[in-house]
């Protein structure tokens, strides 16, 4: 693996690293590419913490000028983890026209208008039957968009929804035959397995048994919110569990990404 998909900064405010220190390891590990997709900043939201515009400005012209100073040695990669919602399609389509950034990989992470009070967490809070029928329509509108380069932790409303029933494995299905549908990779989660406690964590065995017996493709995304999530041997334990899952013939190690110019 020479590129890594999914990497966040500081600027997020939920993760340690920052631009400076994933380029030293980056360096030391030997990857010749890095995809940094930060959270998307929602102008005007006062209910979760996300990066401002200025300060994704800030770390576009720091990556510009690792950039420029390693130019020989890496090439860095800025774009955006996004949402999208029958609520809020303008403002991210306008986004992708209107930013410093250059990518979309979609990361689905609330239910509800992302500008109402006390938007609801998908791996958070209980969720229902009602909950996956809007989780699905939010996937449908997203890969319909063509603004999505891959569709990272596509199982985690499992972590909250915590049923294998039929819903759940409809919802599985259907996010499996959109994927293939509209060519956009689904991300089998680095960062997640940190946390695996049973099988509606993600990465979920339950969910990635369904995808192996797909032809949809998959990719090792970092989504490094640390440095330790960076390393080859933590990218290299990851991928041997979508092998253990039965994805062997799924995965790729390269993204065609959808860049907006």
């Amino acid at each position: 693996m020479n590129q890594v998909y999914h990497i966040h900064d500081q600027c997020c405010r939920h993760a340690s690293n920052t631009l400076e220190d994933v380029v030293r390891l980056a360096l030391k590990e030997g990857y010749q590419a890095l995809f940094f997709t930060e959270h998307i900043p929602l102008d005007g939201n006062k209910y979760m913490l996300r990066p401002t515009r200025a300060e994704i400005q800030t770390l576009r012209d720091r990556i510009d000028q690792m950039n420029q100073k390693y130019a020989n040695r890496l090439k860095i990669h800025f774009g955006y983890e996004a949402e999208y919602s029958k609520w809020n399609k303008t403002y991210f389509d306008q986004f992708a026209r209107n930013s410093p950034g250059d990518y979309f990989i979609f990361g689905n992470h609330y239910f509800g208008d992302l500008w109402k009070p006390n938007p609801r967490l998908v791996m958070e809070k209980t969720c229902t039957k009602s909950d996956l029928d809007e989780y699905y329509d939010n996937t449908v509108l997203a890969m319909k968009s063509d603004l999505f380069s891959f569709y990272a932790h596509p199982d985690i409303w499992l972590q909250s929804y915590r049923k294998w029933d039929d819903d759940a494995k409809w919802l599985t299905q259907q996010i499996i035959t959109l994927s293939i549908k509209y060519q956009v990779p689904l991300g089998f989660n680095a960062n997640g397995i940190h946390q695996i406690r049973n099988d509606f964590n993600y990465p979920s065995r339950l969910f990635w048994h369904e995808v192996a017996q797909s032809n949809a493709q998959v990719i090792i995304e970092a989504d490094a919110h640390d440095i330790a999530t960076l390393k080859r041997e933590w990218l290299a334990k990851a991928r041997t569990l979508a092998i253990t899952y039965g994805l062997a013939k799924n995965l790729i190690d390269k993204v065609d990404i959808k860049y907006f110019r």
